[in-house]
């Protein structure tokens, strides 16, 4: 048993056949590599054009019937897109990581393990090497310096068709925290979970699950998390940051010192790209920043969400000190900016918070529709006192060529908030 092959696409690498697997939304590729490499992509069904993304590689293609050829950097995370965004193929780049010498978990290349649930301890490292596929999840609690890293698979399919649910990872109360170079494939649930952590690294981390609420990364009451060069194609919230009770009382505290940046992120119909909330059981979160990131598709939901941006504050937290800084989207459909205070299905507590101070510079629109962005506070119906949206820049907005300066340009609703700017 091992995760399926692709019959879509064939890959060679240097002249060197490559595997190439398949999932139900994308099939895939992990490259482990140094400097340059030359790829060869043949697609099994005819094509009239590809696209390359993130656009602003400009990759430059090579295209001759049905094969599609280009060069990779190891840095590069690239969707190849000749049927639209249908049955893309996903070339996922890294440099290929040594076993550690303190690794006490070992998946060695070649390997396919059902690990159920692994609890680590403090000063545990776990190494999936290159090659290797794992299926279950990672759990810990009240553990410091811990670690997964390699190259490897943690696969959830088989677990979904047994019934199964659960995070992938999932580290609760923990402190110096590494997750590194691993790939995640259709997990039950969110992906990647820091509980009520301190002190978390996320590196070159990929996120790939077609069912809903399969969130990618979940920050959930955490403080001091950087989280780079990570790519994720989920259908769900592709970063959520959350204060919420779900899996320890101790998640529903306030969230500090977040960065996210250079990444690549692909939201399928459910949820947000890059999210706050709903859940915001913390006096505040504040101090989350966002930037170089890549969001190049951000498809249709139809019901609450859908935004490249959203802080949906559902419970008492005061959101502010938020930054989105040189964001680049590709496709989006539904909302740009989605920032709300509310009352939803999620909330756990019994009053509204606040959002203020939140920046968003140097946000580039391709194409030429601008989705609209909605601003709403909240008026609760037995009190005088209006929850609002306030003190929010949007500054260096650009659709395509075009610089946006006003609310009627961005086809912005703006209700029960203060002080929205564009310029």
């Amino acid at each position: 048993m091992g995760l399926p092959i692709s019959t879509n696409y064939t890959l060679t690498v240097n002249g060197q056949t490559h595997e190439v697997f398949h999932t139900e939304k994308a099939d895939f590729a992990l490259l482990c590599f140094s400097g340059s490499v030359d790829v060869s992509v043949t697609a099994k069904k005819a094509f009239d054009d590809v696209t390359v993304r993130p656009l602003r590689g400009n990759y430059k293609p090579q295209v001759s019937g049905s094969q599609i050829s280009l060069t990779l950097q190891s840095t590069d995370r690239v969707s190849i897109e000749p049927y639209g965004i249908e049955n893309p193929l996903f070339i996922l780049c890294s440099e290929y990581v040594e076993k550690p010498a303190n690794a006490t978990h070992v998946y060695p290349r070649g390997s396919f393990t059902d690990i159920g649930t692994v609890e680590l301890k403090s000063g545990d490292c776990v190494y999936i090497e290159e090659g290797a596929v794992v299926v279950g999840n990672f759990t810990a609690r009240e553990a410091h310096k811990i670690k997964v890293c390699g190259n490897g698979i943690i696969w959830g399919q088989p677990n979904i068709d047994a019934g199964k649910h659960y995070q992938t990872i999932l580290f609760i109360e923990c402190k110096d925290v590494e997750i590194r170079d691993v790939t995640l494939v259709d997990s039950p649930n969110w992906g990647v979970v820091p509980t009520a952590c301190k002190g978390v690294i996320i590196n070159d981390v990929n996120v790939l699950g077609i069912k809903v609420s399969t969130d990618a990364f979940d920050i959930v009451g955490c403080e001091n998390v950087v989280m780079t060069h990570c790519f994720a194609c989920v259908n769900d919230d592709c970063v959520a940051i959350k204060a919420v009770h779900y899996h320890t009382e101790l998640g529903a505290r306030s969230v500090r010192n977040i960065a996210v940046s250079d990444c690549v992120f692909w939201k399928l119909p459910c949820g947000n790209a890059l999210e706050i909330g709903y859940e915001t059981s913390g006096d505040e979160l504040c101090n989350i920043h966002f930037s170089d990131i890549d969001i190049i598709h951000c498809e249709y939901e139809g019901w609450q969400s859908g935004a490249v941006f959203s802080i949906h504050n559902g419970d008492r937290g005061h959101v502010h000190n938020v930054s989105f800084k040189d964001i680049h989207i590709e496709d989006a459909t539904e909302k740009l900016i989605d920032f709300k205070i509310l009352w939803s299905k999620y909330s756990a507590d019994n009053h509204r918070g606040y959002i203020s101070n939140i920046l968003l510079d140097g946000i580039y629109v391709h194409g030429d529709i601008l989705p609209p962005s909605i601003f709403r506070g909240y008026e609760p119906l037995e009190s005088v006192n209006t929850h609002l949206v306030k003190d929010v820049k949007v500054r260096n907005l650009y659709l395509g060529d075009k610089k946006i300066t006003s609310r009627l340009e961005a086809h912005a609703v703006v209700e029960l908030s203060q002080n929205i700017t564009f310029e």
